[in-house]
C-alpha cells in the first residue's frame, strides 16, 4: 500500500509489464461503515438502540405491542416458544370473577394454598406435554399482571427443530377452555430477561413490572419431571426399534417367500419344457420312422 499525497485514499498497486495497475480503493468512508456498523451491533437490543425494541428482543413481548415505534423482529425459528396469556393468573381470575358478581375488584382475596396448588399442576401438564416434543431445557411461567404478559409461558427445547415441532402441533389447540397461541420468541437468555428485583423479594413494580416475574418451581419437582420425561423417550425410543426389527423380520420373510415361489416357479417351468421335449421328440421320431417305412415300401 502507498499513500498518494493531496488524497486521503490508500491504494494497492501492483507493477506489471503494462506500468501500474490500481487494483482495489479502500477510502475513509469504508472506515466509517465498519465504525458504524460495529456500534449497531453493539448496542442492538439496548436502550440505545433507537430502531429495534429493546423490551421486545430481550422478554419477546412489548406493553405497545404493535403501536411500539420501534421494530418488533419476529424470529422465523427459534429454540424457544411462547404460549400467550395461557396460564390462568389467581388474581386475574379473582378479580373477574369479582366483576361479574358485581364486587368491587380492589382488594380481592385470593387462597394461596389453592393458587399454588392449581399453579403446580399446571406445570406438571404442560411439562409433560412439551416433553413428548424433546428435551427442555426451560419451562417458564410469568406472574406478571400487566396485559401484554400475564399467563404467558416460556418453552426452552435444545433443538430449534423440537421447538418447531411443539409450535406445529400446539398452535391453535385448546387447554382448559382457553385456545393457545403460539410463536417463536427471541428470548434464549432468560437471564437478560427475568426480573431479578422479584428473584429477590424487592421488586416494587409489582405485577406491572416489565420484566419477567418467572413463578418459582421446587427444583425436585422439575428434576423428578425430568428423569419421567428421559425414561419415556427411552422407552419410545426402544419400542421404535423394535417395531424396526419387526418390520425388517417380515420384509426377510416376505423376501425369502418371493424366492423360493420363484425358485419353485422356474423349477415347475424347467420340468414342464423337460417334458414337452421329450414328447416333442418321440413325436418326431416316430414320425419320421413311418417316412422311411412308406419311403422304402414305395421303392420296393
Amino acid at each position: 500500500p502507498h499513500s498518494l499525497a493531496g488524497h486521503s485514499i490508500a491504494a494497492e498497486i501492483r507493477l506489471d509489464c503494462n506500468g501500474i495497475e490500481l487494483c482495489t480503493l479502500f477510502s475513509e468512508n469504508s472506515n466509517k461503515k465498519s465504525k458504524m456498523a460495529r456500534h449497531l451491533a453493539r448496542i442492538h437490543g439496548t436502550e440505545e438502540d433507537k430502531v429495534n425494541c429493546p423490551f421486545y428482543f430481550k422478554i419477546g413481548a412489548c406493553r405497545h405491542a404493535d403501536r411500539c415505534s420501534r421494530i418488533h423482529h419476529r424470529p422465523a425459528f427459534s429454540q424457544t416458544i411462547l404460549i400467550k396469556h395461557i396460564y390462568r393468573h389467581p388474581t386475574r381470575e379473582a378479580e373477574l370473577k369479582a366483576a361479574r358478581e358485581g364486587r368491587s375488584v380492589d382488594g380481592v382475596e385470593v387462597d394461596e394454598s389453592k393458587a399454588r396448588e392449581d399453579f403446580l399442576t399446571f406445570f406438571e401438564d404442560f411439562f409433560e406435554e412439551l416433553s413428548k416434543f424433546g428435551r427442555l431445557e426451560a419451562l417458564h411461567i410469568c406472574d406478571n399482571l400487566g396485559d401484554h404478559m400475564i399467563g404467558h409461558a416460556y418453552a426452552k427445547f435444545s433443538e430449534e427443530e423440537e421447538a418447531a415441532d411443539a409450535l406445529n402441533v400446539m398452535n391453535g389447540r385448546y387447554y382448559n377452555g382457553r385456545k393457545m397461541e403460539v410463536e417463536f420468541s427471541p428470548v434464549t437468555d432468560f437471564r437478560e430477561a427475568r426480573c431479578r428485583d422479584f428473584d429477590e423479594d424487592t421488586c416494587r413494580r409489582g405485577g406491572f413490572c416489565n420484566f419477567m416475574h418467572i413463578k418459582p418451581v421446587p427444583i425436585c419437582l422439575i428434576r423428578d419431571m425430568e428423569e419421567e420425561a428421559e425414561d419415556e423417550r427411552r422407552r419410545e425410543e426402544m419400542e421404535r426399534l423394535e417395531r424396526r426389527r419387526k418390520d425388517d423380520r417380515r420384509r426377510d420373510h416376505r423376501s425369502r417367500d418371493r424366492d423360493r415361489e420363484h425358485r419353485g416357479s422356474s423349477h415347475r417351468s424347467s420340468r414342464r419344457g423337460d417334458r414337452d421335449g421329450r414328447k416333442g421328440g418321440g413325436r418326431r421320431s416316430r414320425s419320421r420312422s413311418r417316412s422311411r417305412s412308406r419311403s422304402g415300401g414305395g421303392e420296393g
